[in-house]
Parts: structure tokens; sequence; C-alpha cells
């Protein structure tokens, strides 16, 4: 029995073993915690060459992006989980202060977290794409997000249906596990190279 690999079941079965198999790197290298942002970096450098059509050994390619970008990714991450565990300790506290004060403090806390999720959109993608400073990839993030509302928005609602759906949704815990992410990452990357084609 002879099998058309040029069939559209094996053209769809192709990618899809790869992005499982992608997507399951991507979560173990995730395990030690730390190793989030390198993880995170590395999986939009593969999504991105596949959406210019480099198409290549996206495991390997993953494992040479985690190295590079090693550094720079770790630094990242560990600014947006101090920013954000403060964030959250400030909204705690001011949340029991029923005063004027406290009230303009959770407007104001309120804004920045608006800048940190925007910029949470992009910062990332903006490492694994483009070799500048913490400073300055934190800076281009915010302003990226804001300069391009509505790519800010669809990549917003692509992370907020993916969490709504795994928490309403059993089977689609099932399938973020087997390819959820590296999916994910691939959707927004269409919307980010649009953005950073501008700059390139």
């Amino acid at each position: 029995m002879k099998f058309n690999i040029d069939s559209p079941v094996f053209q769809f079965l192709g990618p899809l073993a790869d992005f499982t198999l992608l997507n399951l790197v991507f979560l173990v290298s995730c395990i030690p915690v730390v190793t989030i942002g390198p993880a995170v970096c590395a999986l939009f450098s593969v999504v991105f060459g596949e959406v210019r059509g480099e198409h290549g050994d996206m495991v390997r390619t993953y494992m040479r992006a985690v190295k590079e970008n090693f550094r720079s990714s770790c630094f990242l991450a560990l600014f947006y989980f101090i920013t954000g565990a403060l964030l959250l300790f400030h909204f705690a506290f001011w949340l029991q202060m029923n005063t004027w004060m406290g009230n303009a403090v959770l407007v104001l806390l309120t804004f920045c977290t608006a800048l940190y999720v925007l910029s949470l959109m992009y910062a990332f993608a903006l490492n694994a794409r483009f070799e500048n400073p913490i400073r300055r990839t934190l800076k281009n993030a915010v302003l990226l997000a804001l300069s391009n509302p509505k790519q800010t928005v669809l990549l917003l609602l692509m992370a907020a249906a993916t969490v709504l759906l795994f928490y309403v949704n059993p089977f689609f815990r099932i399938l973020l596990v087997l390819f959820g992410s590296s999916f994910l990452a691939y959707c927004q990357a269409f919307p980010l190279t649009r953005v950073f084609r501008k700059y390139e």
C-alpha cells in the first residue's frame, strides 16, 4: 500500500506533528521556570521563520534560539516578573484604602498595568526578532503597542480567547498541552510580522 505524501491529509498532518513536537519541547523548557523567558523568545523565533516561509527543523531552530537569546530574555522575564509582582502587591494594598488618595493611586496603577500588559504582547517577540538593549526593547514594546492599535487588539483577543477556552473547555486544555502554545504563537506571528515589517 502506497501513501501519497503530497495528499492534503499528509500536508496537514506533517505541520501538525511539527507544531505538536515544538509545543512539547517548549513546555518542557518552561519547567525550570527561570527558562520561561528564553523559551518564549525561542518559540517566537521559530514561528517568525515559518511565517516568512523559512521552513526547517523546528526543534533544532528552537534550541539554537534558546542559546542565542538566553541572557537577554532572562533579564526581560525577570523585569516582567518583578514588575508584575509589584503591581499586584500595590493593588492589594491600595484597594484596602478607602480614601481619595487610594483611589487616585488605583487609577495610576490601572494605567501602569495597561501599559504592562500591552508591552508584554510585543516585548518577547521584539527580543526574538531584533538585537537591542533591554531598555530599548521595553520602550519599543510600549511604543509599538500604542501606535498599532488594531494589531495590538488582535493580539490581546487571541491571548484572551486562549485563556478563556482553557478555563471553560476541558477538551481545549488537552489541545493546549498538545500544540496550543506553538499554534497561538504562530497565529500571533502574523500581526507581529506586519508591525515589524515597517521597521526592518
